[in-house]
This record gives C-alpha cells, structure tokens and sequence, in this order.
C-alpha cells in the first residue's frame, strides 16, 4: 500500500510527542511461492535521553501501526493531557492521510467569515485595518496588485 519511504515521512509527521531520539518505520513483505502476499507495517518512537522510552505497534495497516503506536505513549504518558493531544494530532494526520490515499475528494475549505468595520463597513486587512484606520500609501497599493 505504502512504500518504505511515504510510511517513515507518514510515522514522522503524525509524532508530536516529546523529541525522538529516532523513529523507525519498516514495512516487511512476505511473498510465498504460491503466490500469496502480505505486509505488515511496524513503527517504534524512541523518546528520551538516557533511559529510552520505546512505543511501538506493528499491523497489517500502515495507519493502525501508527495509531497504536501512539496510543502507547498516551497510555504510559503521566500527563494525560499530552497524550490526549499527541492522539489527537496524530489521528489528524492519519485521517488526512488516509482520505489522500484513498482518492476521496478533499473537503471544501471552511470559509471563515469576513470581519468588516462597523464604522466604514469595509473588510480587514491582513493587519486588521481598515481604511477607517489609516490611509494606503498609493505606491504601495499599485505595486501590490
């Protein structure tokens, strides 16, 4: 499903836990010579300096493999609301990622609403201005556009 390389970027991207020391990512392949195949993805977050702390899982599922690693640090983790949000953030990913390989359409961007000014009913500015609020320069306007 995944190649070696897309599995690691995947593992290293749905961490967000303590820094690693080092993350390794394999997927192993087994081709009988009856014709029958199998992978099984294995992923191992080592966190710590001295003492290593291992969290590991493997599955025949490149994003359980990850899940559950994860979900190893969270059960072990002593703050339980950095495992709460290590999970989160790596089941964000996941999810993204599974929706990109799956070739399901992405969702349509959340249109934020648009601040205006009470006083001129003009929209904001990246720097949340307004014409109210000061004047643009004209040379710079130009140039932007």
């Amino acid at each position: 499903m995944l190649t070696p390389f897309q599995f690691s970027q995947l593992a290293a991207s749905a961490w967000s836990g303590p820094a690693l020391t080092c993350h390794f990512a394999s997927v192993q392949r087994y081709v009988a010579s009856s014709g029958y195949i199998t992978e099984t993805y294995h992923v191992s977050y080592h966190a710590g300096e001295g003492q290593q702390h291992v969290y590991q899982a493997g599955a025949p599922c490149p994003f359980e493999a990850i899940t559950q690693a994860v979900a190893a640090f969270a059960e072990r983790c002593t703050v339980p609301q950095l495992g709460a949000a290590v999970q989160g953030h790596a089941s964000r990913i996941v999810s993204a990622a599974e929706q990109a390989f799956s070739g399901a359409p992405s969702p349509a961007p959340v249109q934020e609403p648009e601040v205006v000014c009470a006083v001129c009913r003009e929209g904001r500015d990246a720097f949340g201005q307004c014409r109210c609020c000061y004047v643009p320069a004209p040379h710079l306007v130009a140039s932007a556009a």
